[in-house]
């Protein structure tokens, strides 16, 4: 596989671009300096936008009559601030793919963030909370995929935020010349994928292409944008990954000796076992694919839906 399209992210300031942290630090985030070779990087430090400097006294979600944002030291309500900078940018954003957010912040924490009963305790209810900007980015963009720098050290996690990210830039790509025959090119090569995810939803898509309905192009698009959006919301089940792997073995069974068929499925049993070994498993495919010349196999993304220096071997350090 060749020719990613290039993602592109919002980031938290902090990961790595700029000292811009409560406390004047920036966050060690080497997994950037491997992406930036793949992937364009849009990076906010919502806290600076709003006015507060660097170093600041720091902001926490106070729970009372409704949840605001408060800086203790100070006592300013932040709340109004941070709400009307999340609209504007939110807003304001063109093309993009995804977001990396700082956890535990009280503006980007995903369902991490630390909710305090009242201003000045060090008491908190629970740390289960979406950060203000957060909040606003799971709220207008429902569909899009969200990730910390601590989620997405998990190689399946990072695995399922990769392959969505770059799914869903090569359908911007597609998109971008409105032509019912990228559509249907654009499918064929994302078939064992989508399988590997849903196939009654991929059987859908597919319909939607064949277009018997003959729909305005653009309506045809709008409908396969919004169920490629659904199919790639929730990570691959193991049971549909086998049923697309099993599929895909049926291209050179044939062609592989007793031992081999053996050395399949027992790679097949350890990935039930353990899901993180499905990248040794798609490796093999890969090899086998070129042995065999099978050329359906290799313009499969389901194999390599991203570059493989990303991929779920890489280590995070």
């Amino acid at each position: 596989m060749s020719g990613f399209p290039r993602p592109i992210i919002v980031i938290s300031k902090c990961l790595g671009f700029a000292a811009c942290r409560y406390d004047g630090e920036m966050i060690p985030f080497p997994l950037v300096g491997s992406m930036r070779a793949y992937i364009d990087f849009i990076d906010v430090c919502p806290e600076c936008e709003i006015g507060l400097g660097v170093p600041r006294e720091p902001i926490s979600i106070i729970l009372g009559d409704k949840k605001r944002l408060i800086q203790s030291a100070t006592g300013l309500d932040l709340t109004d601030k941070m709400e009307a900078f999340a609209r504007s940018y939110l807003g304001n954003l063109d093309d993009f793919d995804g977001f990396i957010l700082k956890s535990k912040s009280p503006s980007c924490g995903i369902g991490t963030s630390k909710v305090f009963p009242d201003n000045g305790t060090d008491e908190y209810l629970h740390q289960n909370e979406n950060g203000f900007f957060a909040e606003a980015v799971l709220r207008d963009y429902p569909d899009l995929p969200v990730i910390d720098e601590k989620q997405i050290g998990n190689s399946l996690l990072r695995d399922h935020f990769l392959t969505r990210i770059f799914t869903m830039a090569s359908f911007r790509e597609t998109s971008s010349s409105t032509k019912m025959h990228s559509l249907v090119e654009y499918h064929t090569k994302n078939k064992l994928l989508f399988m590997a995810y849903d196939k009654q939803i991929m059987n859908v898509m597919g319909n939607i292409v064949a277009n018997k309905e003959d729909l305005p192009i653009e309506v045809v698009y709008e409908k396969y944008l919004s169920l490629l959006s659904q199919i790639l919301s929730k990570p691959a089940e193991t049971g549909n990954v086998v049923n697309a792997l099993m599929h895909a073995f049926g291209y050179f069974s044939r062609n592989i000796s007793v031992r081999e068929k053996f050395i399949f499925m027992k790679k097949l049993q350890e990935y039930r076992e353990d899901n993180s070994s499905v990248f040794e498993l798609k490796k093999w495919f890969i090899s086998k694919a070129e042995e065999f010349n099978t050329d359906y196999l290799l313009m499969q993304t389901f194999f390599s839906p991203y570059p493989q220096e990303l991929s779920g071997s890489l280590q995070i350090v």
